[in-house]
């Protein structure tokens, strides 16, 4: 009988409701975050078997199914070199689940990606995903284009920052 490599020999994985979509995680993957290796170790899926298959999944609530996806996505793409076709918002999104999520690696190398464009990204997209997912070196560079642009501030730009910084940017500018 053939052993089974330490690495790449188990194919245990678990089953995830995202809105109305299943999705087929590996335990490999999971275990590195904090988050879900407490989740395993803890049996707090609730039901007995939640999780093994696609009739019983673990639901997860508060992200959509292109967040998964995206993070999916982004997951596997920020280990491979070249250009691999995720919009922006794929990886934010993926970005966000990786910081929420405690997937230290995997949201280092998204960043990592993400700062090969970044600068090419519409200022107010950088500052929601800068916050969103607590990348601090995005900011300033996001507030300085609003704040030496030739435009000033749009009514939706203004809603979208909030009263306070849209005042600030005003007051910069």
């Amino acid at each position: 009988m053939p052993s089974k490599h330490p690495k790449y020999g188990d194919a245990s994985y678990l089953v995830f409701l995202v809105e109305d979509t299943l999705f087929h995680l590996p335990l490999r993957r999971l275990n590195q975050s904090q988050y879900f290796r407490d989740m395993m170790e803890e049996k707090n899926t609730g039901l007995e078997g939640e999780g093994n298959s696609d009739e019983k999944p673990i639901f997860l609530s508060g992200i959509s199914a292109f967040e998964m996806a995206s993070f999916l996505d982004a997951t596997d793409a920020s280990f491979l070199d070249g250009d691999p076709g995720l919009t922006f918002h794929q990886w934010a999104a993926g970005l966000h689940l990786a910081t929420m999520w405690g997937f230290d690696d995997i949201r280092t190398n998204i960043i990592a990606k993400m700062d090969e464009t970044i600068s090419k990204i519409d200022p107010l997209d950088r500052i929601d995903a800068s916050l969103k997912c607590r990348v601090e070196k995005w900011l300033h560079p996001a507030y300085k284009v609003l704040c030496t642009r030739d435009n000033g501030l749009s009514n939706d730009d203004a809603g979208r920052l909030g009263l306070d910084k849209s005042a600030a940017i005003w007051r910069i500018r």
